[in-house]
């Protein structure tokens, strides 16, 4: 979510002949997005203290300004003209998948909590199905965008559809922990396999169509990452797939226009890009990119936790199989670094 935050916010280029109609505009999605979050608050502090009435009505109120704000950008997307229109649509369609994203974040954290559990199950689906929908038209939208924007939306793209998996633990976490409804298990056990299944199939989406589109810097470690794990396995356990989108995650967020993000005029998500109203060439960067130190920090983290313990060494991983898995991801991870990046070994690959 980091990462997405910080690269939501590209820059709208409306003409007046694009801004005809008003209620098709950012700004409506903006609206949206701002009422569904601030209901999404409330629906966690009303879960937290046990409110029911309040809860439901919050959960309505998110969901239809959700709703709102995907069918906003879906019509601008529909209407698509010129480069600036297209612009404009990925922009509100960034900000609707955002929203999705952490919608369905909030929702599967509070499923096995409180009141209102069975209407929280029963909102997965949708938000999962409304989020993947998002994440197809803006993949679509990808060659009618200006190529100044076309490798800040690829990244976009790939952080909503492969940079994060919380809900995925936060499911398999619901199901494992014993305070579920036993009328919803059944659903909820749906709701995992659609959300882990939702994440796989946009990390091959990304494979095919939008990886060409990242910059440059960033496109070897994140097809790498992306050939291993589609290549290795049929269906990645909870677990796995977390470790290898916090992977991703770090990897788009070391991009210049990701720590450039200035922080005044941004709308709800933080600032404007700072390296693309600069200027910057971001599809043709080739250089190393800056602050992968930081990423291999991350990484050493996100094993140690995977692992219950360092991230090399004799210790046996809590998921059959999982050692396998992320050994082979990270030894390509690490040739893959060390060649494109420049320097020596940067991972332990065991």
């Amino acid at each position: 979510m980091a990462t997405l935050a910080a690269v939501v916010a590209i820059p709208a280029t409306a003409t007046a002949k694009d801004s005809t109609v008003s209620k098709n505009t950012v700004a409506a999605v903006e609206q949206n997005v701002a009422k569904a979050q601030k209901a999404t608050k409330r629906l966690q502090r009303a879960v937290r203290l046990n409110q029911s009435t309040v809860a439901k009505r919050q959960l309505k109120i998110a969901r239809s300004q959700t709703a709102a704000a995907s069918r906003t950008s879906r019509r601008m997307a529909n209407q698509v003209r010129t480069g600036g229109s297209a612009t404009n649509a990925a922009q509100a369609l960034a900000l609707a998948g955002t929203q999705y994203d952490t919608l369905l974040e909030s929702l599967t954290g509070l499923v096995d909590n409180g009141p209102a559990q069975s209407l929280i199950a029963g909102s997965i689906q949708p938000t999962i199905a409304g989020k993947a929908q998002i994440i197809q038209i803006l993949t679509s939208l990808l060659p009618s965008l200006p190529a100044s924007a076309q490798p800040i939306v690829a990244s976009i793209i790939t952080a909503l559809g492969a940079g994060d998996a919380t809900e995925v633990v936060n499911l398999d976490s619901a199901i494992n922990g014993g305070t579920l409804a036993s009328s919803i298990v059944g659903l909820v056990t749906q709701c995992l396999a659609m959300a882990t299944q939702a994440i796989e199939s946009a990390m091959a989406l990304i494979q095919s169509s939008v990886l060409p589109m990242l910059p440059a810097g960033v496109q070897a470690p994140v097809g790498g990452i992306l050939s291993q794990v589609l290549g290795t396995v049929t269906t990645l356990i909870p677990s796995v797939l977390s470790t290898v989108t916090g992977l991703l995650d770090s990897v788009l967020g070391s991009l210049p226009f990701v720590g450039g993000a200035s922080g005044s005029g941004g709308g709800i998500f933080g600032g404007l890009l700072g390296g693309l109203l600069g200027g910057a060439d971001t599809a043709g960067a080739t250089g190393p990119v800056p602050g992968i130190g930081s990423i291999m920090d991350t990484i050493t983290s996100l094993l140690s936790g995977l692992f219950g313990g360092g991230a090399s060494g004799g210790g046996t991983s809590p998921v059959a199989g999982a050692g396998g898995i992320i050994g082979s991801v990270m030894g390509l991870v690490n040739s893959i670094l060390s060649g494109v990046l420049g320097g020596g070994a940067v991972v332990p690959a065991s």
